[in-house]
């Protein structure tokens, strides 16, 4: 059951990023459409008047076109941070039960034993580190100076 619900969720992200991806692409190439036409039209306007009007459509229609298509690459970029999470949920899985599998195996103290446990228990609460392993270290270069 849990792994038909990941498999719909993953979907529903892979869906949503595609189109999101889509949509910014076809905002993109509509924002440069209406430059180009925008442009064409001021070159060709016969008065001062309709080139500054022409001109001035062209640039709030691009105006506007970046900011539907940022709006889309933000979404495309979140649905991407969450098929993220999708596939990297089985590599922290495995860790925990690595972490369970080391201390079976190790000769620990019942007192050691509930404080490894305590840890791994507060490490699965909290969840996995945000940073990637060179942002980890470059912030420890950091506050050491």
């Amino acid at each position: 059951m849990t792994h038909r619900r990941l498999d719909h969720y993953h979907g529903i992200a892979l869906r949503q990023a595609r189109q999101s991806f889509r949509n910014a692409q076809i905002s993109m190439a509509l924002g440069f459409v209406l430059i180009v036409a925008f442009t064409v039209i001021a070159l060709n306007a016969s008065t001062t008047a309709g080139s500054v009007v022409a001109g001035g459509l062209g640039i709030a229609s691009a105006a506007l076109a970046g900011y539907v298509s940022r709006t889309f690459i933000r979404s495309q970029e979140t649905a991407a941070g969450h098929l993220r999470a999708y596939f990297d949920q089985p590599l922290e899985f495995s860790r925990y039960l690595a972490a369970e599998r080391l201390m079976a195996d190790a000769d620990l103290s019942e007192e050691r034993r509930a404080e490894v446990v305590s840890l791994l228990v507060q490490a699965m609460i909290t969840g996995p580190s945000l940073q990637g392993p060179a942002d980890a270290g470059e912030q420890q270069a950091g506050d050491s100076v």
